[in-house]
């Protein structure tokens, strides 16, 4: 069984890692480009204002290169663009391959291996770890302010946790009082509110931009997901049918 979940995890992992790889490349990354240097804008502007507040104008070119940051602001900015592919690309096949074999898991432990009951268990996973955190915390371009780090992690892995839980009473919660408490767990988490910063607070990009930014990042992982159960369901029912097959064979003599 152990043999039947990690192949069948890792074809799907692999296919859904390269597809929501191509499609950030294509959708998502021209939108975190134009964001960075909505950014590096910002900041200059910053940078030039600071420098005329202090007239101080043989520093206006330090001003500007340390508010448009340093290499060791960010991790990746010392890697090249066909490297920073590379880098999205292989993070992404090992989320995808680890999200597989979550789904493989459960079809094991369910029973279900078909491509439709695949499919309601990829857009299950879409829900409990992108749907329902992005309705608090929704993708963020660079230069958005947001709150500290650590409060939102702590909401995101409450609210996935919630949702799962949740999601699986509804599902197979035998009594309606049990479904009632899966909706309620559905709703807990965003009752009690992400953390955000003032309302006022706003990031450098448009929030047009934003917006988009939002909508295509949740359709490639829509698409991931949706691949990552059809594939998985698809290659482990074939794996379990074919070793039936096999010890179902009379042993020659």
């Amino acid at each position: 069984m152990l043999t039947r979940i990690f192949a069948a995890a890792v074809f799907a992992g692999m296919l859904g890692g390269l597809a929501v790889t191509a499609m950030q490349m294509m959708q998502v990354v021209p939108l975190i480009l134009k964001a960075e240097s909505y950014e590096s804008a910002a900041s200059v502007s910053l940078g030039h204002d600071h420098g005329h507040e202090h007239a101080q104008p043989h520093d206006h070119d330090a001003a500007n290169d340390n508010a448009a940051g340093s290499p060791d602001d960010d991790p990746l900015a010392a890697f090249g663009g066909s490297d920073r592919t590379l880098i999205t690309l292989l993070v992404n096949l090992v989320m995808a391959t680890g999200f597989a074999l979550l789904l493989c898991a459960a079809f094991a432990l369910r029973g279900d291996g078909d491509a439709r009951k695949g499919l309601l268990w990829g857009a299950a996973g879409f829900l409990v770890f992108n749907l329902a955190p992005a309705l608090g915390l929704p993708p963020e371009l660079p230069g958005a302010y947001a709150a500290p780090l650590f409060e939102r992690q702590t909401w995101w892995l409450g609210t996935a946790v919630a949702s799962c839980i949740g999601l699986a009473v509804i599902a197979f919660g035998k009594s309606h009082a049990w479904r009632a408490a899966g909706i309620l767990l559905l709703v807990i988490p965003h009752a009690i509110g992400a953390p955000h910063l003032d309302a006022d607070a706003a990031g450098s990009a448009p929030p047009e931009l934003a917006a988009h930014y939002i909508m295509v990042t949740l359709f490639a992982s829509a698409i991931m997901w949706s691949l990552l159960g059809l594939t998985a369901a698809y290659v482990y029912d074939r794996l379990t049918q074919d070793q039936t097959a096999t010890l179902a064979e009379p042993h020659a003599t």
